[in-house]
């Protein structure tokens, strides 16, 4: 008996030392309603039953996060996309464009002044269409995103960002007309890597530039205000 109440003692105080490292300053930070614009470019591949396509994305869009808790955030994004496979062998589906929109979920296990840790888990629905004279072809897409982030902040006006990303993706290339079928795609890697820096303009206003590579490499460009 005394050895279980050692034990339990002993897990009780590990547990009390590792709180104040995982949610520092809890009662210094504030929450904050947040909003970004931000251009993308990125390049992947993806995978179709019978071939592969080089798939090239641009995409404009917003973002809008609520906190719930110091630690969790919930938000919603959407925004306009459009997307091109050159060596697509119809030439309805080489360009097509449209819009996505998703859900975001934002957990934040660490944050103080110089350092924060996010997880983030994501949901997009993306839906982009192309036409010519006789053949319509429609692409649909869901993606699961799960991302975690870290965040370096040397002086007061200056982040760096190293990220890791997994992502799984499935999705249909829906044609009709002359050719009439539909084709189940992938993407043909689930990890990927982010790098970034971005800069405060005042106390809640952010400009940042970010780098992607491994499933999709390309740059990301945002300006974020918190309210």
């Amino acid at each position: 008996m005394n050895i279980h109440t050692n034990q339990v003692r002993a897990l009780f105080l590990s547990l009390l030392s590792i709180l104040p490292a995982t949610f520092i300053h809890a009662n210094q930070l504030q929450n904050f309603l947040e909003f970004s614009l931000a251009a993308q470019n990125q390049t992947s591949t993806l995978a179709f039953t019978t071939n592969t396509y080089k798939t090239k994305i641009n995409q404009l869009g917003i973002n809008w996060y609520e906190p719930f808790t110091q630690y969790f955030h919930g938000g919603l994004e959407l925004g306009y996309i459009e997307m091109s496979q050159a060596d697509n062998t119809l030439s309805s589906a080489r360009f097509t464009s449209g819009e996505y929109a998703g859900l975001l979920l934002r957990f934040i296990p660490l944050e103080s002044e110089a350092l924060s840790l996010r997880l983030n888990l994501n949901y997009r629905h993306s839906r982009t269409i192309g036409k010519n004279t006789d053949q319509d072809t429609q692409f649909a897409w869901n993606e699961a995103l799960f991302i975690s982030e870290l965040e370096y902040r040397p002086v007061h006006n200056i982040g760096l960002i190293l990220a890791v990303e997994y992502q799984a993706l499935n999705g249909e290339q829906r044609d009709s007309g002359t050719i009439s079928k539909i084709t189940e795609f992938t993407e043909s890697e689930q990890q990927s890597y982010r790098f970034g820096v971005h800069f405060t303009s005042n106390r809640t206003g952010v400009i940042g530039i970010e780098g992607f590579t491994g499933f999709k490499t390309g740059t990301r460009l945002y300006f974020l205000r918190k309210f």
